[in-house]
């Protein structure tokens, strides 16, 4: 079975057919998507900004971790569960978009990225944990997450906006 004949196959449920269809419910969904992405987002991006040093400069690393992803993580998984009925409601149109590809791959990295600081630069974060400039690794992380968001958003937008 080819993703082709799967996002076809999904299209034709009558969840999908329901959610596209519905006055309220797909618009409900995107805004929920939308919403939870701004939360979890800019949760991450205080993270972010403080690994690159250009926010909380006065704070411990630790300290901004242990506060802010947990929130972070929250609104993280919100958005995924309402980007996949967003997915649900269209994957046709999901699966024809150069943008969501490009999403999906952005996504992975951000998870790549994620995993690589959590195991690699993390564990020695109590050497440089009050540091105003973080170690370059911290910083690339922060760097990295920073554009990969970016990304991730305006392919979330273009996907909403393309024709097909």
């Amino acid at each position: 079975m080819s993703l082709l004949s799967i996002a076809e196959w999904l299209q034709n449920t009558s969840i999908s057919t329901g959610i596209r269809e519905s006055t309220w419910v797909f618009p409900i969904i995107e805004t929920v998507h939308l919403l939870a992405l701004a939360f979890s987002v800019g949760i991450i991006m205080f993270v972010d900004l403080r690994l690159i040093g250009a926010a909380m400069r006065d704070q411990p690393v630790t300290e901004v971790f242990n506060r802010l992803q947990p929130m972070a993580l929250k609104g993280f998984v919100v958005n995924v569960v309402s980007g996949m009925l967003l997915f649900w409601s269209e994957p046709l149109k999901c699966y024809h978009s150069a943008y969501f590809l490009i999403k999906m791959v952005l996504l992975l990295f951000l998870g790549l990225n994620a995993v690589s600081f959590q195991y690699v630069t993390y564990p020695s974060v109590a050497t440089w944990d009050k540091a105003v400039a973080p170690p370059f690794g911290a910083r690339f992380a922060g760097w990295l997450s920073l554009l990969f968001w970016l990304g991730v958003v305006v392919m979330g937008r273009a996907i909403a906006y393309a024709t097909k």
